[in-house]
């Protein structure tokens, strides 16, 4: 057992405590006892004494020696009266008896004994009292105290240490239950509750403690459950400006080579270097540089409004089936420039609850990516139905005669990604145009796929006849 254990120091204080009024208690009968017992003796000769006298005043010796006798019965006395010439009259037969002699009033004189001498009244004459009562049975006690202490002290050591650890014990248990539960809970352990029974500040004590468990429980939990948002949201905004960093420095270059090339014609033509002398030519080619460099800024300037902490969307109804005739419709020049035909399967009446500015603009782009991505002579398939056991619309744009790479698939999203890998502006676009579709359907919560079948590229998607903001 270890020293700094509460029960062993409460073992400790009881047992020191019991010990100690065990030895008050014996000292105090040993060293208090003869001064209270001769106090109280003498206090009690002296009662019965006035009693005895008072009695005696109305009565003649005879007729007051029963009162005398029992006064001596009663108090272990020998009392003796004597006339004032010296003469015993009292106890009549004081040289008669064995019982009172000469020789037995010596012997109590010579011991530790209490004398009363005063004059007595009798009804008829007057005489002297003499009265002897021994203390000597005081001193026996003091001594057979002494003889008693072994065992007495045996009895106080057994009781005492019993009654310690008994009392130790009762007290302690609840207090070492609560602290290896209180330790538990130190160690973030709360799968075990405190249940002490009853109604005093233990009880109160356990109480508070399960409420602390169950608040730092779900404080903690709170906690890991902020700090868990926290880091996916440091992580989200560092992979935003990572993303963010890498789209300005694709703009940069994308912007960097037109320029490079204008500068180039530029010089060429101020000093009428070689073919550059042909102003005209060069100067038509430098617009269309500039128009390309235009359509790519509006669009950069259309995707910072297409972030997803700036973009919200304005829900309204819109007649999506009258959307998808108007953009082919408004698409029919570039699919006859390829001689491309549009096959159109469109249910008529088929509204949603959604920003038609933003979906107008991804479905155009997708669209216009279908016609221009395919070959000559092909064909462009656009279908909107909405299935009669689901409510959501399906919208699917197919070009046939084309196919794109599996890992070619996956980056297409991507801004300024073009499956063209010589970035030629004249066979391909800017690259941002499904990255904006990318943005507009995370925005308006419309899931989409692509992906290959026979000699075709299938973008589908499903459109809810509700958005959610």
């Amino acid at each position: 057992m270890k020293l700094k254990k509460i029960t062993y120091k409460l073992f400790m204080i009881t047992s020191l405590i019991l010990f100690s009024f065990a030895i008050l208690i014996y000292l105090t009968i040993y060293f208090f006892l003869p001064t209270f017992y001769e106090k109280y003796k003498t206090n009690e000769l002296q009662a019965g004494l006035q009693e005895t006298l008072e009695k005696s005043k109305y009565l003649t010796l005879q007729e007051a020696e029963p009162f005398l006798n029992q006064y001596a019965k009663n108090n272990n006395a020998i009392l003796y009266i004597q006339s004032e010439n010296g003469t015993r009259v009292y106890p009549f037969s004081l040289f008669t008896k064995e019982s009172v002699t000469i020789e037995k009033l010596s012997d109590i004189r010579s011991k530790d004994s209490y004398s009363i001498y005063q004059e007595v009244q009798f009804q008829d004459v007057t005489y002297n009292l003499h009265i002897q009562a021994t203390l000597q049975p005081i001193d026996e006690a003091s001594k057979v105290l002494v003889l008693f202490l072994p065992y007495i002290s045996m009895i106080v050591i057994i009781i005492g240490i019993g009654s310690a650890y008994l009392y130790s014990r009762l007290i302690t248990r609840p207090i070492l239950y609560i602290n290896q539960g209180a330790q538990k809970m130190a160690n973030l352990d709360f799968s075990e509750k405190i249940e002490v029974r009853s109604n005093d500040e233990l009880g109160e004590l356990s109480n508070s403690l399960n409420d602390m468990s169950i608040n730092l429980q779900q404080t903690m939990f709170d906690l890991q459950k902020t700090n868990h948002q926290l880091k996916s949201d440091i992580e989200k905004e560092k992979e935003i400006e990572t993303k963010r960093r890498e789209f300005f420095a694709t703009v940069a270059h994308e912007l960097k080579t037109p320029l490079t090339v204008i500068k180039g014609y530029v010089e060429g033509m101020m000093y009428n270097i070689g073919p550059y002398q042909d102003r005209d030519k060069y100067l038509k080619k430098n617009y269309q540089m500039v128009e390309k460099m235009e359509n790519l800024v509006r669009e950069i300037l259309s995707l910072s409004k297409l972030e997803p902490n700036k973009l919200k969307p304005k829900l309204e109804e819109v007649n999506l089936s009258e959307l998808i005739y108007t953009i082919t419709k408004n698409l029919d020049f570039f699919a006859k420039q390829k001689n491309i035909q549009i096959i159109q399967q469109i249910d008529s009446h088929l509204f949603v609850s959604t920003d038609g500015n933003l979906l107008e603009k991804a479905c155009k782009n997708i669209i216009h990516n279908a016609i221009m991505y395919s070959p000559f002579d092909e064909k462009v398939y656009i279908q909107l139905t909405q299935n009669s056991q689901q409510s959501d619309i399906q919208f699917q744009v197919i070009n046939t005669g084309v196919q794109i790479n599996e890992e070619d698939i996956q980056q297409v999203f991507q801004p300024f990604y073009r499956v063209e890998k010589s970035r030629n502006r004249n066979t391909g676009g800017s690259g941002l145009g499904l990255y904006i579709v990318k943005q507009i359907f995370a925005a308006l919560s419309i899931t989409y796929t692509m992906n290959n079948i026979e000699q075709s590229v299938q973008f589908s998607a499903t459109i809810p006849p509700i958005i959610k903001k």
